[in-house]
């Protein structure tokens, strides 16, 4: 008898301590704070959790909590539902009671995670686990959010700026801020930051490209090496390259319609091979433009010119000004030159002789370029007569002046307005006649003086009665 009250006593403790080691628990839903599910780095993400009682009775106990961040466990704790000197409430039967909680979020990377939240009553065992855990996904953005400014457009071989600015809206300020940039995933620099509270701190770097193409510039902002936020910003460099006139070969005197002819030694000190056009200014108005092949980077090249110009007596500025064409100069202050030169008059070596009332002009072009004169003769400062004469190069001409008064006269040779060589020379012999009447006062004259000889030699010659 003894035995069966045992063995029922037993049963009842058996049944009653295995009622007590199983509940059944489960998770509502999961709501996140900031509403949106996004958390700035570093900032506590808020969980409120919804524990739900299955059972028929309320719950008083300890629930543990775990907290996975992509399948990994970031935390784990107990609470206690139901101990009313702390103010906790026992679950009613169907009924729920919630659990807050704060995930840290400093060692979490940026972008998209997922939270997984496990419940499960300490000291018992719960019989339906597949409402015990809940899945949500969550985004951790960057403490701050910096910006890059820099130009969207660049020159290769030219530095340029990259600014990158790190706003900090919060009432406290960033200290022991690290800045890394990066261009194209290479680190170029490091630089530490101070941001004031509700301020916009800048950060400065400088970079020069020697490859023509797209670049991404990314910066990244650290604290005690942990990320805070990014940046990225995408920039084209553009060709370049460095004209430069190395030396020009030009006569400083120039002979009056003679071509300017002359030659450009120019070169690329730049990184990329460009076409060139030239183009060639005369007193500031252009005369001519050529075209030059590519120049490849370090190479230079010839150019002759031969320019037709008519230009006046005097000095002149000729301009040589380089344009590329496939490329953008570095240096474009020296894609012009200038240089001065004179157009002088044609040489011309003049000699005279007088020959009774005739004069003979000896012409001698010293250059080596036909040209045209003009010869003026004058008399007391009165031109007498003028004349043009071609002469071919190197070559000399006489040129006859006949039938002049006796006097001194000035041969003055002209080209292109200018004089360029003057003479004298006298006349002596001949008269030039006034008036065909003049003849009928030197005939008699004449005929009275050969009377007189003949008759005077005779004389002479008879003898004495």
């Amino acid at each position: 008898m003894r035995l069966r009250y045992a063995i029922i006593l037993l049963l009842i403790l058996i049944a009653q301590a295995s009622a007590e080691q199983t509940w059944d628990l489960s998770i509502l839903r999961v709501n996140l704070y900031p509403p949106d599910a996004e958390v700035q780095q570093g900032q506590p993400l808020m969980i409120t959790i919804y524990v739900g009682n299955n059972e028929g009775s309320q719950f008083s106990g300890a629930v543990s909590v775990s907290l996975y961040v992509d399948g990994f466990l970031k935390s784990r704790e107990d609470w206690y539902i139901g101990n009313l000197s702390i103010g906790s409430i026992p679950i009613p039967p169907g009924g729920y009671r919630t659990i807050v909680t704060n995930l840290e979020t400093s060692t979490l990377t940026i972008g998209v995670h997922e939270l997984r939240v496990e419940i499960s009553p300490k000291g018992y065992t719960d019989p339906n686990k597949d409402d015990n855990s809940y899945s949500i996904n969550f985004v951790i953005v960057p403490l701050v959010n910096p910006f890059i400014e820099a130009d969207s457009e660049v020159l290769q071989g030219k530095e340029f700026d990259v600014k990158v600015q790190i706003p900090n809206p919060r009432s406290e300020p960033l200290e022991g801020i690290k800045v890394r940039l990066f261009v194209n995933g290479s680190e170029i620099g490091t630089k530490e930051s101070y941001v004031p509270p509700r301020m916009i701190s800048a950060v400065k770097f400088s970079y020069k490209p020697l490859n023509v193409g797209t670049i991404l510039l990314d910066a990244l902002i650290t604290r005690d090496d942990q990320p805070m936020g990014r940046a990225s910003l995408s920039v084209t460099v553009k060709p370049s390259c460095d004209l430069l006139i190395e030396r020009v070969q030009l006569s400083e005197r120039i002979f009056a319609g003679e071509p300017i002819s002359g030659k450009l030694m120019l070169k690329n000190m730049g990184l990329s091979a460009s076409r060139v056009n030239v183009t060639f200014f005369i007193d500031g108005e252009a005369v001519e433009s050529k075209s030059i092949d590519f120049i490849d980077p370090g190479e230079g090249t010839e150019l002759e010119f031969n320019l037709d110009v008519a230009l006046g007596m005097g000095s002149h500025t000729m301009t040589f000004k380089l344009i590329p064409l496939d490329a953008d100069d570095l240096n474009p202050s020296d894609n012009e030159y200038s240089f001065s030169f004179r157009i002088i008059p044609v040489p011309i070596s003049l000699s005279a002789r007088s020959s009774g009332s005739d004069i003979y002009v000896n012409l001698t072009n010293l250059a080596d370029l036909l040209t045209n004169v003009e010869v003026s003769l004058l008399r007391n400062g009165s031109e007498v007569t003028r004349f043009n004469a071609t002469l071919e190069a190197g070559s000399s001409k006489l040129i006859p002046i006949r039938g002049l008064d006796p006097g001194n006269y000035t041969i003055a040779v002209y080209s292109h307005g200018s004089i360029v060589s003057s003479t004298e020379v006298s006349v002596e012999g001949g008269m030039k006649p006034e008036s065909p009447f003049w003849l009928l006062a030197v005939v008699p004259i004449a005929a009275a003086l050969v009377y007189y000889m003949l008759t005077r030699r005779k004389r002479r010659a008879w003898p004495s009665s």
